[in-house]
């Protein structure tokens, strides 16, 4: 569901951004050996400590999923980035499973975390909330009381993000096997107890904190409390993980990291504050990224402290794209800064999408890079359901990657993502050119699709019949639309995309 967001929420967002550059002290530039030292001085590095007994070394593992908010392909020291400080990402990255074609199911957060909870599309989410809220206006109507526009719109808000109530959630299905569950960070769908957690940080909203709250509403509609997870404390998560770690835990673990407001302390921009080859945007952004990466470290720390390490299964995914390449300068334009380059968030290129998929797990699953299968969103909950021994619901349209994972290859490898896309970032068309179709910062509607092979990417608009067709084989960066040049392929992506249509949007 898309909400216009007015010119002061955008302020809010980026005001805490300003003053980096003037306000930092001096600190030592970035040399080709980075010392860790400091707030990156983490007592878990790779290697379980032998010397002392686990915890709980046998039964289903604990769970552990990193989503990261913002953060695009390649912005990470594993996947060969030299500007970036991510030495806790490193440890899990290189020492699990990574599948590099990794794909979020929206270029904008809420419908990825929607895929992520449930296992489903985006559009089978919308399809099932709009239904339970449609009955329920039916069977109640809006209350008498709820007199005015914004009164009755919020209502229903309130109704579609408590419709997670009624699903079949990842924590639901755990709790079922004797796991206890912990929400913090990006959390749209009320409290977590909405979406079966047993603890969590985010809170239920109502009809009247809207009202009260005007535009500081949003942030409670985005998480809440739950959102000062890795920028204000870590302590409810270290407290959850102290006192369960002696029976099996989900963790869902989704701060509000590298995303905006790019304030990172001085800890963390020092490694960037005097790099004359790094935008000023570039050095904010990567700062957060560093930011991000040490609440990774106090997680891994805890994991280690409380002897549970040995039986967890660690899950990273980001949930949509981003743009910053290191000398491009973006603090000159609000929409831009806000969004990332415009091949990153909220955008129909590869890049608003793509992101590397990590399992970890250590002394149980092999360090490996794999370039052969597209692994999705989709395929998180049913390889955590695997890994636990549980069948996950026979309606997701996802598959679980541990054969993969396992022996390398897939029974039955996907040959093609395809996705719907309801919403497009302002200031570019889909072709990434400049456009000022809207100036809401959060974009604004704009109906398409995907089809992404191993080699093509392919966007479709079918409102105005137009197309655009990539070579990710040879033009990695989509600089260069192919469409014209092949007529027969695009007649057979459109074939592809009408009938996932049929499939998930009108079966």
């Amino acid at each position: 569901m898309h909400r216009k967001i007015s010119a002061s929420i955008l302020a809010l967002l980026l005001s805490a951004c300003e003053g980096h550059e003037a306000t930092q002290p001096e600190s030592e530039a970035k040399t080709e050996a980075f010392d860790f030292g400091g707030v990156f001085d983490d007592t878990y590095a790779g290697e379980i400590d032998r010397t002392v007994e686990p915890r709980r070394p046998d039964g289903p593992p604990n769970v552990v999923l990193i989503i990261a908010d913002d953060l695009g392909w390649p912005y990470l020291g594993f996947l060969g980035d030299e500007n970036v400080v991510t030495p806790n990402m490193d440890i899990i990255g290189n020492g699990g499973t990574v599948f590099e074609v990794g794909h979020a199911t929206s270029n904008f957060c809420r419908p990825t975390l929607q895929t992520l909870i449930t296992g489903l599309y985006p559009v089978q989410y919308d399809q099932r909330a709009n239904e339970i809220v449609e009955n329920a206006l039916a069977t109640d109507g809006v209350p008498d009381s709820l007199d005015s526009q914004r009164e009755q719109s919020m209502y229903r808000q309130k109704l579609h993000t408590s419709a997670i109530e009624q699903f079949k959630t990842l924590p639901r299905i755990l709790q079922d096997q004797g796991y206890v569950s912990h929400q913090s960070g990006k959390w749209w769908e009320q409290s977590y107890a909405h979406g079966g957690f047993t603890h969590g940080m985010t809170e239920s909203w109502d009809v009247q904190d809207a009202v009260d709250l005007g535009d500081r509403w949003f942030f409670t509609f985005m998480g809440g409390q739950g959102q000062k997870i890795g920028r204000e404390t870590m302590e409810p998560l270290e407290t959850f993980i102290e006192e369960h770690a002696d029976q099996p835990f989900f963790v869902w673990y989704g701060p509000a990291l590298p995303h905006t407001p790019l304030n990172a302390p001085n800890e963390f921009y020092k490694y960037f504050a005097e790099r004359d080859d790094l935008s000023q945007s570039a050095k904010l952004y990567y700062a957060n990224i560093a930011w991000f990466d040490w609440g990774v470290g106090k997680i891994l720390d805890t994991l280690h402290d409380q002897r549970v390490m040995d039986n967890t299964l660690i899950v990273y995914i980001n949930d949509n794209g981003w743009e910053q390449d290191a000398d491009v300068e973006y603090t000159d334009d609000n929409i831009t800064f806000a969004n990332g380059g415009p091949r990153g968030k909220g955008s129909f290129f590869e890049t608003g999408f793509r992101t590397p998929i990590i399992f970890y797990w250590q002394g149980k699953i092999t360090a490996m890079r794999d370039t052969a299968n597209l692994a999705s969103a989709l395929d998180i909950m049913p390889t955590i359901l695997d890994y636990v021994g549980v069948e996950a619901p026979e309606d997701l349209p996802g598959y679980s990657l541990r054969p993969a994972i396992e022996a390398g290859s897939l029974p039955a490898p996907r040959e093609y993502f395809i996705g719907r896309m309801t919403q497009h970032r302002a200031g570019t068309n889909f072709r990434g050119e400049p456009d000022d179709f809207t100036d809401d910062h959060m974009g604004a509607a704009r109906s398409g699709y995907y089809r992404r092979d191993l080699r093509w990417h392919f966007v479709w608009l079918p409102e105005t019949g137009e197309t655009a067709l990539y070579d990710l084989e040879n033009d990695p960066g989509q600089l260069a639309d192919v469409s014209e040049e092949n007529p027969e392929l695009i007649s057979t992506f459109k074939s592809d995309i009408e009938d996932w249509q049929e499939q998930y949007e009108r079966g």
